[in-house]
């Protein structure tokens, strides 16, 4: 069987939605993945910060900073500024609050949250 009679007997335009779908759906299945590793990613990192400043130890340090690489990897610029941040300003409380509402904003922002 040739190429022209399957486009005949099946559709070409069958053809093409299926391959649409087909992208389509992969598309959004890595887009569902992205979101869940960024969530996940964001969650530890929240939980490590509360640590870190609840113990104030060297191993809760170290676990945000764990954290603080995996966000790294998976998330915008923004996002990272913004941990960064956090991380710059540990000594100057009042700027420590404008960095963790930015913190805040961004990861707002990046998940699509809204207030």
């Amino acid at each position: 069987m040739d190429i022209i009679s399957l486009l005949t007997a099946f559709g070409l335009g069958s053809i093409v939605t299926a391959l649409i779908q087909t992208y389509l759906n992969r598309r959004s299945k890595i887009e569902d993945r992205n979101f869940e590793e960024r969530k996940a990613a964001y969650i530890g990192l929240l939980q490590a910060y509360h640590r870190a400043a609840v113990e104030n130890s060297e191993e809760a340090g170290k676990e945000f900073a764990y954290w603080q690489m995996r966000c790294e990897l998976v998330s915008p610029a923004k996002v990272r500024n913004a941990i960064q941040a956090i991380v710059d300003t540990n000594e100057t409380p009042k700027e420590r609050r404008i960095a963790h509402e930015a913190l805040k904003g961004a990861l707002r922002d990046d998940l699509g949250v809204s207030i």
